[in-house]
């Protein structure tokens, strides 16, 4: 959703990627707290132990630096 003020309850199309955790050191928790800290930060979210990310906002510039933190988040 967009949120309150003038668009209450407004949503807009979007397609997300999830991404099971299973095996990954520390779960869901651990992988949402390496995305923050990477360098920039990736914001997701956890829905049945999947960290969810919705790349609407992503550029085409900033891709590789989207990849990296994703590989350096997993790989631990």
């Amino acid at each position: 959703a967009v949120g309150g003020g003038s668009l209450p309850g407004e949503t807009l199309p979007t397609w997300v990627l999830a991404i099971s955790c299973e095996g990954s050191d520390g779960g869901p928790e651990a992988v949402m707290k390496r995305l923050r800290e990477a360098k920039p930060p990736l914001v997701a979210r956890i829905e049945d132990d999947q960290v969810i990310l919705d790349p609407r906002t992503v550029l085409l510039e900033e891709e590789d630096s989207l990849l990296t933190a994703l590989r350096e988040a997993f790989s631990r």
